[in-house]
């Protein structure tokens, strides 16, 4: 979960500017830059006005400064921003900022992962529990262990996520605090992926609350596994119905959990043979991130496979497959080449079994049982025609 003060949700206008000493700290920053995504507003601490900087320097580098222009970057695409966000982090734990590092830390995970993949965006978290533990800030130190749960399923490391999500929930419960949403996320997707008994009730409780908060990032997050257990249940129209909502939510579309949910939200409307609206969810993310790059990737190949474009479908998911093994994405990985090899299957060209037999490896190592069984029932047929 991205804390709130963000810099990539508040102003990228800074990424464009050096910022060097307190010299240059009086800045006149254009405060309306259409940025997508942006939010700009005058009652947040970190509203960027004329003489924003003035006063807000820490150390030679402005922290805040460059906690702002790092994550601005980094939304926009540019990796460099990490360094900004790393250099920041940096002056603040020296200037003892110990909130602001917190923030920093969570923030700086959730750009790394977006750059980088999941896994290098492990490290920040670990360090950021253990400097939020430290120091007593236990507010962030929710917000960094949900986002680790994340970035844990997509390492294909469902089991672990699954053991620290329990105690989480019931600290984050306890503290009335909004980290519950992405565990809560994290727990019914994995019991979707899982064939475990899920309850639509569950759903949509999970909903209300992330359309309670009004925040982009949660209701991205929710809607997904909310859909997919109405799916599962066969409530196809219900599922149609958030999934819809979702669509037409203002702010979406920039935000990187959307993209992350993005394939899974495409499966699920592609499945219920509603192409108009899988084709809907994909216009305006723009490819800025290698995250939402490869989102689109995803997205394409399993449009041209619900068109029944079998022969353009399986080299898209091949080359998709290839995208989420170098970013480290494992479920993904696995949706991928389960697709390809459903495509080679279905044009009876030859190369199936490679693409089936790694996918179900992966599925069975997280524990993914209905995509396992789709993938070996397609293997049998390979078999039988071989």
């Amino acid at each position: 979960m991205r804390a709130n003060a963000h810099g990539t949700q508040r102003a990228a206008a800074l990424s464009a500017g050096g910022f060097s000493s307190p010299a240059n700290a009086r800045v006149d920053v254009n405060v309306q830059i259409p940025v997508p995504g942006i939010v700009v507003d005058e009652r947040d601490p970190y509203y960027f006005s004329p003489n924003y900087c003035e006063g807000c320097w820490y150390g030679e580098w402005g922290g805040r400064t460059g906690y702002h222009r790092g994550g601005g970057r980094a939304t926009l695409g540019e990796p460099e921003g990490l360094a900004d966000m790393r250099r920041a982090l940096a002056l603040a734990v020296e200037q003892g900022m110990g909130g602001e590092a917190a923030i920093l830390y969570n923030n700086l995970a959730f750009a790394t992962w977006q750059h980088q993949g999941p896994s290098p965006a492990l490290e920040p978290c670990a360090e950021g529990l253990n400097f939020c533990e430290r120091r007593g800030i236990a507010g962030m130190a929710l917000a960094i262990a949900a986002t680790r749960l994340t970035f844990l399923v997509a390492c294909g490391r469902s089991e672990k996520a699954l053991v620290i999500a329990h105690p989480l929930a019931e600290k984050a419960l306890a503290a009335g605090d909004s980290a519950i949403i992405e565990v809560r996320c994290v727990q019914l997707s994995l019991g979707v992926e899982r064939g475990e008994n899920a309850e639509a009730a569950d759903a949509e409780q999970l909903v209300v609350i992330a359309r309670e908060t009004g925040e982009p990032q949660h209701m991205a997050q929710a809607y997904a596994p909310a859909a997919r257990v109405m799916v599962a249940l066969g409530h196809g129209e219900r599922a149609k119905t958030f999934i819809e909502e979702l669509e037409r939510t203002d702010g979406t579309r920039p935000d990187p959990y959307y993209a992350a949910v993005l394939p899974q939200l495409v499966r699920c409307v592609v499945a219920l043979d509603e192409s108009p609206l899988a084709s809907s969810l994909i216009v305006g993310v723009e490819p800025r991130t290698p995250l939402q790059q490869h989102a689109l990737a995803a997205c394409r190949a399993v449009l041209a496979e619900g068109a029944g474009d079998y022969a353009s479908a399986a080299p898209a998911y091949a080359e998709v497959a290839k995208r989420w093994r170098q970013f480290g994405d494992v479920p993904e990985l696995a949706y991928a080449l389960l697709g390809q090899g459903r495509c080679l299957v279905a044009l009876g060209t030859p190369g199936a079994a490679g693409a089936l037999s790694e996918a179900r490896e992966l599925f069975s190592a997280m524990g993914y049982a209905p995509a396992l069984d789709e993938t070996a029932a397609l293997l049998q047929r390979v078999v039988a025609t071989t």
